[in-house]
C-alpha cells in the first residue's frame, strides 16, 4: 500500500509517502508543516493499530521543506516507534544543526540537533564490505548490504524484516547528502527534477556536475524497467517515461548553470528587491504600452481601418497581464507583512515575469509605438531572468562619446519617428501607408512639451559606458521628470578630475518629495551603465547626477 500526500508546489512543505510493508511502515519526506505531520501521524496510528510494527522515516535529503513537521509529532519524533534514517553528510547536517545546508537560514526557520538513528550509505560501512544487521530500540531489524555501483551510482539496500528491499542510490547535485530510493516498482527521487530550476541553483551544497552524473544514472536505471511510477519531493506522481523526459530537460539545464553565484540568504533579499523594482517599472511600461495599443485601436477604427483595429489588441494580453501583475503585487504585501521570506518573492517573480515574456508580440509592438519602450520592457524582464538564475548580468562596457550618445537620445525623445509628410508619401503604397500611419498615431515624443537645454564642457567626452543600459537610464530619468511635471530640463556635461559628471536637472516639478522612480532601481541601472547615480531635489526642483569613473 501506498499513500501520498502530494503538495501545490511551494517551498515551505514537500511531498510524503507512505508505504506499508509487512514488517515495517516507511513514511519517505514528512514534510515542513506540523499540520501535514499531524496528519501523517494519524494514519500511521491506524495502521499501527491494526498491527505494530515500526516506522522507518527516510529523508531524501536535509532541506527544511521535507524533514522538519518531524520535529513536531510525538509519534514521529518518538525513537521507540520511528527509525529515522538519512544519507551520511545529511545526519552529520542535522545533528549540528546546520541552518545554511539544510536551507534553514534562507527560509526563516529554526531547526534543533536531531536524532539520526540510521546513516545510509555510510563510508566506513562501505570500507568494510560485509553485510550488517541492525536491531533499533523500535523493534525493527535491519539488515544493510553495500552492493557496487549500480547504474554508476553508489548503492546500498535496506531489508526490513521480511519486507521488499530498500534500494538507496545516492545522487547528489541538489544538495550532498540528496539519494533516490526504490522500493518495489516505485522510485522516489526527491528534489531532483527541481535541482536546476532558476532560482534553486546555487543553494548551499547544489553541485552542477555531481547533478548531471546523478540525472545519468537515474535515467539508465529507468531505462531497465520495472519501474511503474515515479514520485517527487514537488509535483505529481509521474510515469517512467515523463520522468526520463523531464530528466533530459533538467540534465540541460544543469549543463548551462555554470558559474552561479551562491543562493544564500543575502542573495535572495537582493534577488527579490530588485524583482519589486523591476515588476514596477514593467507594470508601468505595460500600462503606458496597451494605453498607446487602445489609441491606436480607436482612431483605426474611426478612419474605417476596423480588421487592423480589430487585430492590434492581440499583440499585449492585457487581462493576462492585469492578472499577474496584481498577483505579483498581492504576494509581495505577504511578503512585507512578514508571511513569506524575501526567496519566495524572487521565486514568485521568476514564474510571474515567465509568463510575462509570452504575452506580448516585441517584434510587432516595436513598429507601432515607441520601440524603446518595447526594448525597456524586454531588457527587464532579461535583466530580472538573469539575476534569477543566479548569473551576473552582462555589461558591454565600451568607449564611446557620452556627448553624442546624449544629443541622439534627446533628438529620439523630442521628434517624433515619422512626420505628417513622411505619410503622406507613402500614400500610394498601402503596406508602407499603414505601418507609417500607426507609427505616426503610436509614438509620442516624451520632451515634446518640455523645454530642453543641453551644454558640455568639451565637444567630445569619450568614457566606458554600457551604451543600451545608459539610454534606457536616461530615459527613466526623463520621464521621472516629466512625470513630476518638470516644465524645462537642462543636461550638462563636465569633467572633474578623472570623473565624468553628468547633471540632469528639471525645474518647475509639481509632484511630492520623494515621487518618481524608486532611486533604488534607478541606481541599479546606473551601476549596470558602468556609473553612479546620485539625487536630490528641493521645492520644484529635481537633479540627477551621474558620474563615470575615468576619462579616456
Amino acid at each position: 500500500m501506498v499513500y501520498p500526500l502530494i503538495r501545490k508546489v511551494d517551498i515551505v512543505s514537500s511531498n510524503s509517502y507512505l508505504v506499508q510493508t509487512p514488517d515495517a511502515i516507511v513514511l519517505i519526506d514528512p514534510g515542513g508543516l506540523p499540520d501535514q505531520a499531524a496528519h501523517l501521524a494519524s494514519i500511521i496510528r491506524g495502521i499501527r493499530g491494526e498491527k505494530a510494527r515500526p516506522v522507518i522515516m527516510m529523508l531524501t535529503h536535509a532541506h527544511v521543506d521535507h524533514f522538519l513537521a518531524a520535529c513536531s509529532d510525538p509519534l514521529l519524533a518518538d525513537p521507540g516507534i520511528t527509525l529515522f534514517a538519512i544519507q551520511e553528510s545529511g545526519a552529520r547536517s542535522l545533528e549540528s544543526s546546520d541552518r545554511q545546508v539544510t536551507q534553514a537560514e534562507m527560509l526563516g526557520k529554526e531547526v534543533t540537533p536531531m536524532r539520526i538513528d540510521l546513516r545510509l550509505l555510510e563510508a566506513a560501512r562501505e570500507r568494510a564490505g560485509a553485510p550488517v544487521r541492525r536491531t533499533f530500540a523500535n523493534g525493527a531489524t535491519v539488515m544493510v548490504v553495500q552492493d557496487p555501483l549500480e547504474s554508476g551510482l553508489p548503492h546500498e539496500r535496506i531489508v526490513v524484516g521480511d519486507g521488499p528491499p530498500l534500494d538507496i542510490f545516492h545522487t547528489p547535485g541538489h544538495s550532498p547528502d540528496s539519494i533516490c530510493i526504490r522500493i518495489g516498482g516505485l522510485l522516489f527521487i526527491g528534489d531532483l527534477l527541481v535541482a536546476a530550476n532558476p532560482g534553486l541553483a546555487g543553494i548551499a551544497g547544489w553541485n552542477r556536475d555531481a547533478l548531471i552524473r546523478s540525472i545519468t544514472g537515474i535515467q539508465e536505471l529507468l531505462s531497465r524497467g520495472g519501474i511503474t511510477a515515479v514520485c517527487p519531493g514537488h509535483g505529481r506522481v509521474l510515469t517512467p517515461d515523463d520522468t526520463a523526459r523531464m530528466l533530459g530537460a533538467v540534465q540541460g539545464e544543469a549543463r548551462l548553470l555554470t558559474g552561479v553565484a551562491e543562493l544564500n540568504r543575502d542573495r535572495a533579499r537582493e534577488t527579490a528587491a530588485f524583482a519589486e523594482d523591476c515588476m514596477e517599472q514593467v507594470n508601468e511600461l505595460f500600462t503606458v504600452m496597451a494605453g498607446r495599443l487602445y489609441y491606436v485601436s480607436h482612431v483605426m477604427d474611426e478612419l474605417g481601418e476596423t480588421e487592423i483595429a480589430a487585430g492590434l489588441p492581440e499583440m499585449i494580453r492585457g487581462e493576462v497581464i492585469d492578472d499577474l501583475l496584481d498577483s505579483f503585487a498581492s504576494f509581495t504585501r505577504e511578503v512585507h507583512s512578514g508571511r513569506h521570506m524575501p526567496i519566495a518573492l524572487a521565486l514568485k517573480g521568476g514564474q510571474v515575469i515567465g509568463k510575462l515574456q509570452r504575452t506580448f508580440d516585441q517584434e510587432g509592438l516595436a513598429q507601432i509605438i515607441d520601440p524603446t519602450l518595447v526594448l525597456r520592457a524586454e531588457r527587464l524582464l532579461g535583466d530580472y531572468t538573469i539575476t534569477f538564475r543566479g548569473f551576473s548580468l552582462p555589461r558591454d562596457i565600451a568607449e564611446h562619446d557620452l556627448n553624442a550618445l546624449l544629443r541622439a537620445s534627446l533628438t529620439d525623445h523630442t521628434v517624433r519617428s515619422s512626420s505628417d509628410d513622411d505619410v503622406l508619401a507613402s500614400a500610394d503604397d498601402h503596406a508602407a501607408f499603414g505601418r507609417l500611419l500607426l507609427a505616426r498615431i503610436g509614438t509620442s515624443p516624451l520632451l515634446g512639451d518640455v523645454e530642453v537645454t543641453f551644454g558640455a564642457d568639451s565637444k567630445t567626452l569619450t568614457v566606458p559606458v554600457d551604451r543600451e543600459r545608459f539610454l534606457d537610464l536616461l530615459t527613466y530619468l526623463l520621464e521621472d521628470l516629466v512625470g513630476t511635471g518638470a516644465k524645462a530640463i537642462t543636461i550638462h556635461t563636465g569633467k572633474d578630475g578623472d570623473t565624468t559628471v553628468v547633471t540632469i536637472s528639471g525645474a518647475g516639478c509639481t509632484g511630492r518629495p520623494g515621487g518618481g522612480i524608486p532611486r533604488r532601481f534607478l541606481s541599479g541601472l546606473c551601476e549596470r551603465a558602468g556609473g553612479t547615480l546620485d539625487s536630490c531635489e528641493a521645492a520644484g526642483s529635481r537633479q540627477f547626477t551621474i558620474r563615470f569613473g575615468t576619462v579616456l
